[in-house]
């Protein structure tokens, strides 16, 4: 059946739901008849999403039956949906929306890191040209095989105290690289380099001195979670200051109000992703039970499903416009 005739078909039915939805009163919205009417609102959704109809009717009826939803168990319920619907769907179509300023921020943050990791390895002394000694000396401390700390295995109070100690340090980044976003991007571009530059002289140097197999075994379980939401913030700073530079039909208040309204969705998937890479550092990355090969394959897997799940999750969802 072609869209028309399927809207035409079922037009009678989405209108009584709409009038039913509509009333206020909780005893003329929980008749008899909306029970099936809802049930029937759902196959036709259903129908609509396997025919590949067109994304504005499908959100159409997606929009009545989260509410229909509420209607029937309550708010909790349609928060719950919202909640799943945002994961499966509308942030990674957020993320794939703005892809040229996700790139752009993967640049500034991943060249500089890349950059460094491999000319330290043919040039040591750039280490100590961007990093003070101390820094270096207490890295080295950390991360040297024969200090035996990866060989101790930490108690479940020791975890919990890092989990809250990886959660501000990553969120303090984050809140950088989206925060400085306000100084027409400059800010946000800034942290992203400087972060990167960080991150990459630790990385070349624990490499270059033989300390890869500790260092990389540690970090490869989270970094994916970690990079990834650091450069989502990035991305969102950028939108910001690039809306005050261009503001286009708008005003720069408008300009900057509507972006980051768009930023600020992104940014709950990034604080997430924050979270989670704090819980993996904590309690998997430092488990001295785990092998190293385990570790290997899980942060390679991590790095896979990751990239698959923003590349395709959420197909066809159009995000709400601000």
């Amino acid at each position: 059946m072609k869209q028309n005739n399927f809207e035409k078909s079922q037009q009678k039915s989405w209108k009584a739901i709409r009038k039913i939805l509509d009333r206020t009163s909780k005893k003329q919205v929980y008749n008899e008849e909306f029970p099936e009417l809802y049930r029937k609102l759902c196959r036709d959704l259903a129908v609509a999403r396997a025919r590949h109809y067109s994304a504005t009717l499908i959100n159409k009826l997606e929009d009545l039956v989260q509410r229909g939803h509420e209607h029937l168990y309550g708010r909790k319920g349609r928060q719950r949906f919202r909640i799943i619907n945002y994961f499966a769907r509308e942030f990674p179509a957020l993320i794939r929306k703005e892809w040229k300023l996700v790139m752009l921020s993967h640049l500034f943050f991943y060249g500089p890191l890349l950059l460094l990791l491999v000319l330290i390895q043919f040039y040591p002394h750039i280490t100590y040209m961007i990093l003070p000694e101390r820094t270096i000396s207490q890295m080295e401390m950390m991360y040297d095989p024969a200090s035996g700390h990866f060989e101790e295995q930490r108690d479940a109070s020791q975890d919990i105290m890092m989990l809250g100690h990886y959660i501000r340090n990553n969120v303090g980044i984050d809140f950088q690289c989206f925060a400085g976003g306000i100084l027409a991007g400059v800010g946000s571009i800034f942290f992203m380099v400087f972060n990167g530059i960080m991150i990459g002289s630790v990385a070349g140097h624990l490499t270059q001195v033989g300390y890869s197999e500790t260092f990389w075994s540690f970090v490869c379980g989270h970094s994916a979670l970690e990079l990834t939401a650091a450069v989502f913030a990035g991305a969102c700073g950028m939108k910001m200051g690039f809306a005050l530079i261009n503001p286009g039909q708008y005003t720069r208040f408008e300009s900057l109000k509507r972006a980051s309204a768009v930023g600020m969705k992104i940014l709950y998937g990034t604080a997430f992703m924050t979270f989670c890479a704090a819980f993996v550092e904590a309690f998997w990355s430092s488990s001295a039970t785990i092998p190293n090969s385990t570790k290997y394959i899980f942060g390679i897997s991590f790095w896979v499903v990751l990239l698959a799940y923003f590349l395709f999750a959420g197909r066809g969802y159009e995000p709400e416009q601000p």
